[in-house]
């Protein structure tokens, strides 16, 4: 307890000693550890992809008033001190991808340094190391440093917060003090667009903590000073929160909605028993299913080990558990009334309070087999630190989806003269963007149209290179469910002869992504011209106008709004 009973007399109370502090070395190597993986994600340098380009464009074409203004293209949404940051870097020091990726990569060091600060205040000895080396090897955190998104920074901000928190709840909060608090959270929560949601749980959590359990024995002027504190941080927060709602169209919303639709409660909500809402979120964050997956073997049993942790963690210290758990509950209770989606990316920043669970459940299994020799006590936390760091030890970085880089680069050193180059739709935002770097003008390649559940449109639109003798195709983020790219390749292999290919297969610890690929195709045959038409050639995919939806939305908009038109 931060302050003493009885007496209006306050003084710190001595915390447990902290064994941690003891094995510097080790905490230090799990930190180097987490940083180096974050920088060899950040220095192989793959092709930035489809979701991030659709939020450097807004960042490179844009001037500053309007991309803090108004809403942001293709269906897109971010922070505002995000995009503050991102554009004032590309200003600077240019559109590089290292430019672009620099502030992502540095909020996940930072807050892999501040979930280090953490550790030594709240956990003891293993529980520590356990907490410490989940954070360091988590695989979405590698993957979201090195990417132009906000999600390093939601983590990096929900650390920050919660560390001002432990702060602000002691003897020695002073005017200074509570004021640079209140200041340090009101700029945070322009980074991060559900820090609104952790300032409210926290300040929730540290006002309730305080009429319940401190009013009688906190300092004079203790309250007027957490009052300051929290007053800075939910203004600012309901500003922030404010800004980002009123820079979202309706119709953005609608297709976020339809997007993120499982992470809310299914309707009606009879559905919830047979869909186990939230439970199939939490399954596949601690699992394999998403970009932000853990990819933990048996999610059940992290699970429990979690609430082990926090049962653990309730009995040593409430407060600092219910600090923990406040943003988890208000953020469920914002999706059960449909404001904010629980699932997957969306609730990373919850994620490092999984770690501390585990952490102390790991100490707390320990101890319950103190009884048995050390090998067979400390074995089990062993077991389990294990297999959380087996998916990064079998995966490791770097890290790429659907990196036409290579292809780009394959296609600059082979093409000649004359050579004609058919860009399909799926690849259209990724080659646009790195065109001019690897030689190719605008009026140097084709981009073909949006033709979901019509793949014959496709066809007609390859027709217009029959009779050329070198044609290159470019594909990548091709849907399965359509079976285009197989539609398309077929019927070039049948109206022509395959030259050359060349494909780099998406590389990602929790998912599989399409591979980056580029064909090169003699069409001038008319023995293999004659065997089949855009009409006549069969298709695998599915035939269905009711496809095309999504087309002219969200990151593939892109395509459309660059005025693209075939050759």
């Amino acid at each position: 307890m931060p302050f003493t009973a009885g007496d209006r007399v306050v003084t710190e109370q001595p915390g447990k000693a902290n064994q941690l502090a003891a094995i510097p070395i080790l905490l230090i190597a799990l930190v180097a550890l987490g940083a180096g993986l974050r920088l060899w994600q950040y220095f192989a340098n793959p092709a930035i992809w489809l979701d991030e380009i659709a939020v450097a464009r807004n960042i490179l074409d844009r001037p500053l008033r309007d991309l803090l203004t108004l809403p942001l293209a293709y269906d897109q949404s971010a922070p505002k001190g995000f995009l503050l940051l991102e554009k004032a870097a590309t200003s600077l020091f240019g559109s590089s991808d290292y430019v672009l990726r620099f502030f992502p990569l540095l909020s996940s060091l930072v807050a892999l340094v501040v979930f280090w600060r953490i550790v030594l205040r709240c956990l003891d000895d293993l529980a520590g190391l356990v907490a410490l080396a989940l954070f360091a090897t988590a695989a979405p955190y590698v993957v979201f440093a090195s990417q132009v998104k906000q999600y390093s920074f939601d983590i990096a901000v929900a650390l920050l917060l919660f560390w001002l928190a432990l702060d602000v709840r002691g003897s020695n909060l002073s005017v200074g003090k509570a004021l640079r608090a209140g200041i340090a959270g009101a700029v945070l929560v322009w980074f991060s667009q559900p820090s609104v949601l952790v300032v409210c749980a926290l300040g929730a959590s540290l006002t309730a903590f305080f009429a319940l359990n401190d009013r009688h024995r906190a300092p004079d002027g203790y309250s007027r000073f957490l009052a300051m504190t929290l007053g800075l941080w939910l203004a600012s927060g309901l500003v922030a929160a404010l800004a980002g709602l009123t820079s979202v169209t309706a119709a953005t919303k609608e297709y976020m909605h339809r997007y993120w639709v499982a992470s809310f409660p299914p309707v009606p909500i009879s559905r919830v028993a047979k869909t186990l809402w939230p439970w199939d979120q939490l399954e596949r964050i601690l699992g394999a299913g998403g970009p932000a997956s853990l990819i933990y073997p048996v999610p059940t049993i992290f699970f429990g080990l979690i609430v082990l942790g926090f049962v653990a963690l309730w009995r040593r210290d409430r407060f600092v558990t219910t600090l923990l758990l406040a943003p988890f509950g208000l953020t469920l209770a914002a999706a059960i009334a449909r404001q904010y989606p629980f699932s997957d990316r969306l609730i990373l920043f919850l994620t490092p309070t999984f770690f501390i669970a585990i952490g102390a459940s790991a100490e707390q299994i320990r101890q319950s087999l103190g009884r048995w020799p050390t090998p067979v006590g400390v074995f089990v936390p062993v077991l389990i630190t294990a297999s959380a760091v087996y998916p990064m030890a079998k995966t490791p970085p770097a890290y790429h989806l659907e990196d036409m880089k290579p292809e780009l680069a394959y296609l600059q050193e082979r093409r000649r003269p004359g050579d004609a180059v058919y860009v399909y739709y799926g690849a259209a935002p990724v080659v646009t963007f790195y065109a001019g770097s690897y030689g190719l003008r605008e009026n140097d390649y084709a981009v073909g149209g949006c033709n979901r559940g019509d793949s014959r449109s496709y066809f007609g639109e390859l027709d217009g290179f029959r009779g050329r003798p070198r044609v290159w195709v470019l594909i990548t983020h091709s849907l399965a469910l359509y079976r285009e790219r197989d539609d398309i390749l077929r019927y070039l292999d049948t109206i022509g002869l395959r030259r050359d290919s060349f494909a780099t297969k998406s590389r990602l610890p929790s998912r599989v992504g399409s591979a980056a690929e580029v064909f090169l195709y003699d069409l001038s045959d008319p023995v293999r011209l004659s065997r089949a038409t855009s009409l006549s050639s069969p298709v695998s995919g599915p035939s269905s106008v009711n496809a095309r939806v999504g087309c002219g939305e969200g990151p593939q908009a892109m395509v459309a709004s660059r005025g693209l038109a075939t050759q």
